[in-house]
């Protein structure tokens, strides 16, 4: 097919604070694949808490990427589109 597997493929790893289990904010995550879908790696990308970027809007970039509509997902604010190759 046009490229690799995990060319093909979102692969997404990461792990609560064991002190912070329950929030959405400030998970090391590590995001895999997708060069297909549009999106770029080879970036460390560190969203602070003064910007309340939530998790979920990963989820949101993920699911439109793999064209799912999705606008919103639990308590989404929008798409990390600098994750996406321009």
């Amino acid at each position: 097919g046009d490229g690799t597997m995990l060319d093909n493929t979102l692969v997404l790893y990461g792990s609560a604070h064991p002190n912070d289990a329950h929030s959405g904010h400030n998970y090391p995550l590590q995001l895999a694949g997708g060069k297909n879908m549009g999106f770029q790696h080879g970036h460390l990308h560190e969203f602070v808490d003064n910007k309340k970027v939530p998790l979920t809007n990963l989820f949101v970039t993920m699911l439109q990427a793999m064209d799912i509509p999705a606008d919103k997902f639990a308590d989404s604010t929008g798409t990390l589109n600098q994750l996406l190759r321009a």
